[in-house]
This record gives structure tokens, C-alpha cells and sequence, in this order.
């Protein structure tokens, strides 16, 4: 069994790991480069170099497994050979699905197989087990790749310190001893020394915001952190307040099942239409079926104008919403999406305009990925016979912290 990590050994964000016998290629994910934070390159979608794996190439992969449906990860995926057949969790390739028809993006048209955690699925004579981890991205899984009695693991992004913290457990103590090879992400691992906080941490701290408050508070996180909207709903709901979601958060969220926060299943939650997103799908094809579906839930400008006890969440993409409600002085803000965000100019104009009137802007987020704790607990617990850290821009830091590491170029041939 041979690895080729295609892109990753040396970045943070576009993910792609050739796994490949005699007779068998798999892609574990498939993902699009991270944007310049300053903006001032463009983004572009640059393809890693891997033969029979794209559109115009004959195809010479026979399956591509995707870890999560974070864009670093999935980004590239309509590029591919539309008949190579994709692998992906149920709820991740649905809330792909919805995402994709508000953003303009397209749905994944190639076959498409959702996997369960600890379900063995056989490519070839490679054999592959998915396993659920806590991941700030919904329903994000590790691989475990076995063939010839060597056995190889992915981790994905993953963490420890989430509300799925039992599955990262999970997934650790079911790992067999002495792995051949071990591709761990290493995106905190020069950010040692910063406070991991659990989502309990985080639900409380925003609680306690939340109930200083007098007048609304608005949570700008992503729509996709699904723990985090868990979060802020339960703060919102301790804290007597109603919750106000956008009809792209409820699309989203309306994927999942009713455990998780949702109009219609939980009577406190009302959607808000934010205006130049309404006005952008009511011309697409089909548009218009989807914004109509939580209109009972509407909630208008006026009507958060008028009221204080609620709780909004938000995107960086609704300033010129933000600016149309009115009586928001002195309102909350928090922010709960990573601080380097704060560089981009479109977060940088809501953020100062939260300041112009006078906000109370408090910073309250947690990593999605592991620490050194939980770092130190799969190696440790596992002792894999050979470590190479993906998903960093530190990993000489493994070679000083951990024994076994082995640093490759990007596109080496790794035999196991």
C-alpha cells in the first residue's frame, strides 16, 4: 500500500491524499486552497497534480472519499471525473447540497454513497472505515484504510472538545495498535499556547452576555457550525430570548434531524429574509420554492426594530441588513468565528459599524480542531509505527514534539 499526498503536507486548507495499491486508487478529499485573508490575490481553484482523477483526464481513480464538507476539504469536488463515484456522510452531503443552491454553486452530480461511522466499505482490496469526530464542520469523519494487514488512518479534522467529543473517543479507542501510518492534522500545533475552550464554555460565556443585555444581541458565526448554533440557541433560550436565524441558516439546519435547533420544530425560532440574498434567488431557477418555504416564520425589519428580546445570528454578508434595523444602539455583538477573519475587509465593515453605534463587541469562539491534548491522545494511545502530519504549516513542530514523524514533499510516493 502506497500514499501520495498530493497537497497538505505543507498547508493549512486544500486537502488531497492519493491512498493506492496494485489494483486500487482512492482520493481522500479533494479540497480548494484557502483564500488570501488581505484579499489581495484573487482566489483561484487550482487542481492538485493527480493523474485520472479530473474531467478532461481518463479516469484512473476509483473512488474519492470526502472527510467533511468544509470547502478546504471539498472545494474541487465538480471537478472531478463525473463517473468516479464519491463517498461522503449523509448529513454533510446534504447540507453540501443545500449550501450550493444558495451560493451558486452546483449540487454533486457524480454517484454518490453516504457512509456510517464504523461501517466497512471495500474499494477494490482496499478496505476503508469511517469514523464519526467532533469537527466544527457537521458530520465530519477519520478513515481507517487497511490492506495486506497494514493499516493506515486519516484523521480529517477532528477534535476533542466539542459536543461530538464522544465520538472523537469513540474512534480513538477503536483504532487497532501499532498503526503502519498515522496522517494527522496539525492546524493548531504552532497555536500551542492558545485556551481551548469545550462548547459548554462557550454556551455559558454567551449566556452570560446574552443576559447582560437589555437590548438584542447578534452572533456572527458560520451557518455550517451547526455545535455552535446549538450554542447560541440554548444561551438564547436560558436567557428568555427568541431566536432569529436567516432562511439560509434554516435551509440548512432543516437537513438535520430535530434534535438540533430548527423553525417549525422549536416554537421560539423565527427566520429572517436578508434582502439582496432574497432578491438573488427569487431569479434563480427554483428559487423561489426555497425562500417560501419558512415564510409562517418570517420576522421583519420593523418587527426587530420594535423588539429587544431576541437573538440574531448573522454573516458578514449582512451589513447593509444590520444597517436597516433600528434601535440597535448599544445592542450586543459577538463574534464566534476565528479572530484572523477580522483581516477580511467585508468583516472589518461590520465590525466597525457595530462600533459606530456603539455595540458592545465581545469575542467568544473555540477551535474546530484538535490541540496538543488531543494530538498527544491518538499518538500516545496508539503508538503508529510512522507519524506525517497534514493539514499545517508546522510540521517541524512534530518532529520536536513526537517520535516517528516523517515530513514529505507533496507528491512523494510513501510505501507502507
Amino acid at each position: 500500500m502506497h500514499v501520495i499526498i498530493h497537497r497538505g503536507s505543507h498547508q493549512i486548507g486544500g486537502s488531497c491524499i492519493e491512498v493506492f495499491s496494485d489494483k486500487t486508487r482512492i482520493i481522500l478529499d479533494i479540497g480548494e486552497e484557502l483564500p488570501d485573508l488581505e484579499g489581495s490575490k484573487p482566489k483561484v481553484a487550482v487542481p492538485p497534480n493527480v493523474g485520472g482523477l479530473f474531467k478532461d483526464e481518463e479516469k484512473k481513480i476509483d473512488a474519492v472519499f470526502i472527510s467533511h464538507g468544509h470547502e478546504d476539504h471539498i472545494g474541487l469536488i465538480q471537478n472531478i471525473h463525473l463517473t468516479i463515484p464519491v463517498f461522503i456522510g449523509e448529513k454533510a452531503f446534504r447540507i453540501y447540497n443545500i449550501t450550493s443552491r444558495f451560493t451558486g454553486g452546483k449540487i454533486i452530480s457524480n454517484p454518490t454513497y453516504q457512509f456510517q461511522s464504523g461501517r466497512e466499505i471495500i474499494i477494490g482490496d482496499l478496505s476503508i472505515t469511517p469514523y464519526l469526530v467532533d469537527h466544527s464542520g457537521f458530520d465530519a469523519y477519520a478513515f481507517l484504510i487497511k490492506h495486506d494487514n497494514k493499516y493506515i488512518v486519516y484523521t480529517g479534522d477532528f477534535r476533542c472538545h466539542g459536543r461530538k467529543k464522544k465520538a472523537t473517543e469513540y474512534f480513538i479507542a477503536n483504532l487497532p495498535n501499532n498503526i503502519d501510518l498515522l496522517m494527522v492534522e496539525g492546524t493548531m500545533m504552532n497555536r500551542m499556547k492558545e485556551q481551548v475552550e469545550t462548547e459548554e464554555e462557550i454556551e455559558g460565556k454567551a449566556y452570560d452576555f446574552i443576559k447582560s443585555k437589555a437590548n438584542p444581541v447578534f452572533v456572527l458565526q458560520s451557518s455550517t457550525n451547526i455545535d455552535r448554533l446549538v450554542s447560541m440557541y440554548r444561551a438564547a433560550k436560558k436567557s428568555r430570548r427568541m431566536f432569529v436565524i436567516d432562511i439560509f441558516t434554516a435551509h440548512i439546519v432543516s437537513q438535520l434531524d430535530n434534535s438540533i435547533p430548527k423553525p417549525g420544530q422549536f416554537k421560539d425560532i423565527r427566520v429572517f429574509y436578508p434582502y439582496h440574498l432574497t432578491q438573488r434567488m427569487f431569479q434563480e431557477p427554483g428559487g423561489d420554492i426555497l425562500m417560501k418555504e419558512f415564510n409562517r416564520y418570517w420576522i421583519s425589519r420593523k418587527e426587530l426594530s420594535q423588539r429587544k428580546n431576541y437573538c440574531m445570528l448573522i454573516r458578514d454578508s449582512m451589513l447593509s441588513d444590520l444597517q436597516h434595523i433600528e434601535n440597535l444602539k448599544e445592542s450586543g455583538f459577538i463574534y464566534s468565528i476565528w479572530s484572523g477573519y477580522k483581516r477580511q475587509e467585508r468583516m472589518a465593515k461590520i465590525l466597525n459599524y457595530a462600533k459606530s453605534i456603539n455595540m458592545e463587541i465581545m469575542d467568544i469562539h473555540t477551535s474546530g480542531h484538535a490541540c496538543i491534548d488531543s494530538l498527544q491522545r491518538i499518538i500516545h494511545g496508539n503508538r503508529p509505527k510512522k507519524i506525517i502530519p497534514i493539514h499545517t504549516e508546522a510540521s517541524q513542530l512534530f518532529v520536536e514534539k513526537f517520535e516517528g514523524v516523517y515530513i514529505p514533499q507533496d507528491g512523494e510516493v510513501i510505501s507502507i
